[in-house]
């Protein structure tokens, strides 16, 4: 299990760097958020409060990648990160969030097989 989290911790850091390298340097915080269903991924780097925008470059999108491929193979499979990484006391810091498949938020009833509906004319 430590191997694991350390592989995260690895990819983690490697991703967060990368993340403010991106971001422009009038940026105190910034969300990177990754969503993904498994076959196709969408990114954005953002900060409401800054008029700057960010640039998303190839080697973050590879990392944000590379960061959903190993935890899927680990068994994690999750379906959106958000990644709020911020400067403290000088130096950067991040909270990650992670909403898996199985989640109630996540709309895990597109997972379920549907129940077939009943015909409007039926009492039953």
């Amino acid at each position: 299990m430590t191997e694991k989290f350390d592989l995260y911790t690895e990819q983690l850091t490697s991703l967060i760097q990368e993340a403010i390298a991106c971001s422009p340097k009038s940026w105190h915080e910034g969300w990177l958020s990754i969503d993904c269903d498994g076959s196709y991924m969408n990114y954005a780097l953002k900060n409401e409060q800054a008029e700057d925008k960010a640039q998303i470059s190839s080697e973050l999108r590879q990392l944000c990648e590379d960061l959903y491929v190993v935890m899927r193979k680990s068994g994690d499979w999750w379906i959106k990160a958000v990644i709020h990484f911020f400067r403290k006391d000088g130096s950067w810091s991040f909270k990650v969030n992670f909403t898996y498949q199985d989640s109630p938020a996540s709309g895990s009833a597109m997972n379920k097989p549907a129940a077939p509906s009943k015909p409007w004319w039926k009492l039953w």
